[in-house]
């Protein structure tokens, strides 16, 4: 009984429509910095929330009798907030503050208009400390949360950077009815105003993020020779299609030039500077990468073709409806080469870029691989897939004529 007295106490002690805190509500003076004049805001939503605390470990007490010395044990079960009110809370403070949210936290549809290439959070709880007082004097409570914020990027399907903080709130003569937001959701509002301060964070989110780069200048281009213009079996183009191996995973490309050229994604090669190609046939040879450019998701691997003939490319994609095929290695290297097919179902503007959407399946380790039209030209580079538990089939991709763009590549002749 006790226990959940401390619980009512501690979560639903003020659950009045009072827009402010009582003025003896202490926070931790945090002010976001604002961000730079002309910055490109990036969406963000906080999308997933965890705890590294057990329902039953004890976080701290509440403390009863005339002059509080009566302690009852606080557990984490009694603490956690809802799911839905840290949502709201985490796009209220990033609004208030100059961010982007995913969504208007006003707006009852938000779920059903989620982008699947904004930014997601994810919020894991790694302790909470809180201490809780009432006596004929009044209530008082203070309460540190630490929590590390995970950075997802569906562009390149992982998690991009990491973000510890923590923050303590404390309230005195704290009012049953005074308050808008309980004891533990303002110590969640304290750290996304640590996190939205944080240096890391701000460079994800915004367009001066340093692994950002413009497209090449006119003096930086690569002149490459294109495979025959004809219509080319999806057979043989299959065999222009090599699975890119870096860094423990993999991924695919695609040979557009007779020099020795490999398209494929920035997320596929990383950092490395060398990756391993497999052929159609088994073959491995060393690549070297050139060129990538991590906004666009796109990079530049040079190596020895062994006298194959590459693919040619299309920047004007086929009409909606029409048939598309795509190739790469999903899920793993022994599934190298396998075909799909779907068609061409719209083409969209995501984070200021051009891509083309397909309903052609494709799945981890297809990235990189080519999206052809059905003369077996490249139309499209396999970029992003949206979560099939959402009951959706759809997949973006890169237009080509992007990807030889971000990366100063011209075709000869």
């Amino acid at each position: 009984m006790r226990r959940l007295l401390a619980a009512a106490l501690i979560w639903s002690v003020a659950q009045t429509a009072v827009a402010q805190a009582p003025p003896d509500a202490k926070q931790t003076e945090l002010v976001v910095p604002p961000l730079p004049a002309g910055s490109v805001v990036r969406p963000v939503a906080l999308t997933r929330t965890g705890a590294q605390v057990r329902e039953d470990q004890r976080i701290g007490t509440f403390l009863t009798g005339t002059l509080c010395v009566q302690p009852v044990p606080v557990t984490w079960k009694d603490l956690a907030p809802e799911l839905t009110a840290l949502k709201e809370i985490f796009a209220e403070e990033l609004q208030t503050a100059g961010f982007k949210p995913d969504a208007d936290p006003g707006n009852l549809f938000a779920d059903t208009q989620a982008s699947p290439t904004d930014l997601q959070m994810g919020a894991m709880v790694k302790g909470a400390d809180v201490s809780y007082c009432d006596s004929v004097v009044g209530t008082s409570g203070k309460l540190t949360l630490a929590i590390q914020w995970q950075i997802y990027s569906s562009l390149r399907r992982e998690i991009v950077g990491t973000v510890d903080t923590s923050e303590t709130v404390q309230v005195k003569r704290l009012g049953r009815t005074g308050q808008a937001r309980s004891l533990g959701q303002m110590a969640f509002a304290a750290n996304v105003r640590a996190l939205m301060s944080n240096e890391r964070f701000r460079q994800i989110v915004t367009s001066s993020d340093p692994s950002g780069v413009s497209a090449p200048t006119a003096g930086q281009k690569i002149v490459f020779t294109p495979g025959p213009s004809e219509p080319v079996p999806m057979a043989q183009a299959s065999g222009s299609v090599v699975a890119i191996l870096a860094g423990g995973g993999h991924g695919s490309g695609m040979l557009v030039g007779s020099e020795g050229y490999i398209l494929t994604n920035e997320h596929v090669v990383g950092s490395a500077k060398t990756v391993r190609v497999r052929w159609s046939d088994g073959l491995e040879t060393s690549g070297e990468v050139l060129r990538t450019n991590k906004r666009r998701d796109v990079a530049l691997v040079k190596t020895d073709p062994r006298g194959r003939t590459p693919l040619i490319t299309n920047r004007q994609p086929p009409p909606l409806g029409a048939a598309v095929f795509a190739i790469g290695t999903p899920l793993d290297p022994a599934l190298q080469n396998t075909v799909t097919r779907g068609i061409i179902s719209a083409s969209r503007i995501i984070e200021g870029f051009n891509f083309i959407q397909s309903d052609t399946p494709v799945t981890h380790g297809n990235s990189g691989g080519p999206l052809l039209d059905e003369k077996g030209a490249v139309i499209g580079i396999t970029a992003i897939g949206i979560d099939p538990s959402a009951g959706s089939t759809l997949n973006f991709f890169i237009p080509i004529g992007d990807a030889l763009d971000f990366l100063g590549l011209n075709p000869a002749g």
